[in-house]
């Protein structure tokens, strides 16, 4: 198009100067022919030029169009490539979490697995522990049982005449029963351990028949009285026991002692008279008004001790001992002890009364049938014993049952607790040891006396009990187990044989030394 206008421009200027030329003069004519010429020329040569830089344009334009078809379809392979590659990564991604969702339930039936497995483990564990246990528990029952039968050998052998065999034997049985959690206070191994440990020691101290013996507090002695009007202050010094009469009257029958904190001795006669002993001196106090005084119990928080009559009280002031109040009884009074640290009374009409004040008492049936002679309460247990005239102790708990305790043939003359262990004397010559927290509640014999236990008591550590009987005599019992135990352990004197331990232990229990030798 460009080539067009210019040739057609060059035409309109060629006619245009022939027409100049027409009415000019020849030189002017050819001089500006010459000019148009040389105008045509340039423009000419313009229009080549602008021709070439056109032409160049277009190829410039075309190489541009070419590269951006080049650059469309890199651009579109691109895309392509893209778009692929996108697809792949869906792909991949789609893959990566279907491989994540095996993964996870891979992880949670390997965790299933693992449950599983651990809970069979504890499971073999727990049968494994419950099997160990049971044989355990078997074999301690075993050997429980093998220390009683120990202690029924030692206790037969020994009084054959055999100590050495009899002291090994019951030392034998405590280790067992003690090392496997037995009760060493069994009728079969106490009674053995206390034999072989010489636990027993009686010293004759009255002529007349001993009815109250009672510790001085925080003290080794012992005050004794008798119904020959004997008044004794006893104590044992290396083995050997002192006594000093502090008082000797037969006309007195003495039924009660009681040992203050003063240091002052007091002995109640059923004549109607207390005797108060110390300091070197003796006081008697005429309680003619008193009815058969028998008791004396010392009143709550006061310095003031209550005589107790068949039908009456009198009340004595313990630092000037005088009697300080009186009173008259519409019951007769056929036993006294104490409950909360209370004096109580039984009646024969079956019924008991604590003595709050001597303004002040309170009354209520006894729980159980029967004569009543003795009583003992342990508050903290919710425990309560009472003793008969037949020889029966009923024992009550906190749940209000009642048990009925055979084991006495006659009265029982005290009852005294110890914890939950439960201490009786009686007529029958017997003081007899009581597991109140057994099912079956059966005694075990401490001592067989020679003749009635009046009166009985324990010393300060309660390490040993202290009885007074009926011909005057005064025994010491042990009844600490450790100081049983180094007893027991101080009188034997070798370890079995091999062929002593197969007879009388037996060949399956593996040996061991009673002492180191």
């Amino acid at each position: 198009m460009k080539v067009i206008i210019g040739c057609l421009s060059f035409l309109l200027l060629l006619s245009m100067a022939v027409g100049i030329f027409m009415h000019r003069s020849d030189r002017e004519r050819v001089r500006e022919l010459e000019n148009q010429v040389g105008e045509l020329n340039k423009q000419q040569k313009k229009s080549s030029v602008d021709r070439r830089v056109s032409k160049q344009m277009e190829e410039i334009a075309y190489g541009q169009q070419v590269l951006s078809e080049e650059r469309s379809q890199e651009a579109i392979r691109q895309s392509e490539i893209a778009q692929a590659a996108t697809i792949r990564s869906e792909t991949e991604r789609q893959r990566a979490v279907q491989a994540q969702m095996e993964a996870e339930y891979s992880a949670q039936e390997a965790l299933k697995s693992y449950q599983i497995a651990e809970q069979q483990h504890k499971e073999a564990n727990e049968q494994r522990r419950q099997a160990e246990k049971s044989k355990l528990t078997a074999d301690t029952l075993n050997y429980i049982s093998l220390g009683r039968t120990l202690g029924s050998l030692s206790y037969s052998i020994y009084r054959t005449g055999d100590k050495e065999m009899g002291n090994m034997l019951a030392y034998a049985s405590y280790l067992f029963t003690h090392d496997y959690g037995g009760n060493l206070y069994s009728s079969s191994v106490f009674p053995a351990l206390t034999q072989s440990s010489d636990s027993r020691q009686s010293w004759s101290v009255h002529e007349g028949c001993i009815t109250g013996v009672d510790f001085f507090p925080n003290s080794k002695q012992l005050l004794t009285v008798s119904t020959h009007g004997e008044m004794s202050l006893n104590e044992l010094q290396n083995g050997r026991m002192v006594s000093r009469q502090l008082f000797s009257n037969k006309n007195y029958c003495f039924r009660d002692a009681f040992a203050s904190m003063s240091g002052r001795s007091y002995a109640i006669s059923h004549t109607g008279h207390l005797v108060i002993a110390g300091d070197g001196k003796t006081k008697i106090i005429d309680l003619n008004f008193l009815t058969r005084p028998f008791r004396m119990e010392i009143m709550t928080k006061r310095r003031e001790l209550l005589v107790i009559g068949e039908r009456n009280l009198a009340l004595i002031n313990l630092d000037t001992d005088k009697v300080v109040a009186s009173r008259q009884l519409d019951f007769k009074v056929i036993c006294a002890w104490r409950r909360d640290n209370k004096p109580l009374l039984f009646d024969d009409k079956g019924r008991m009364h604590a003595v709050n004040s001597m303004d002040d008492m309170t009354d209520e049936k006894v729980p159980v049938s029967g004569k009543i002679t003795c009583f003992a309460s342990n508050s903290a247990d919710g425990l309560a014993a009472y003793g008969t005239s037949d020889g029966t102790i009923y024992l009550t708990d906190s749940h209000g049952q009642i048990h009925k305790l055979a084991g006495h043939l006659s009265q029982v003359t005290k009852l005294k607790f110890n914890g939950r262990l439960l201490y009786s004397s009686s007529y029958d010559r017997k003081l007899l040891l009581w597991m109140t927290g057994e099912n079956q509640i059966k005694p075990i014999t401490l001592l067989q006396a020679n003749s009635w236990l009046a009166d009985f008591t324990f010393d300060s550590p309660q390490n040993y009990i202290w009885t007074g009987e009926s011909n005057g005599t005064v025994t010491q019992y042990l009844i600490s187990l450790p100081l049983i135990s180094q007893r027991l352990k101080k009188n034997v004197k070798r370890n079995f044989t091999r062929d002593e331990w197969n007879y009388y232990v037996g060949k399956g229990i593996p040996y061991r030394k009673l002492i180191n030798e």
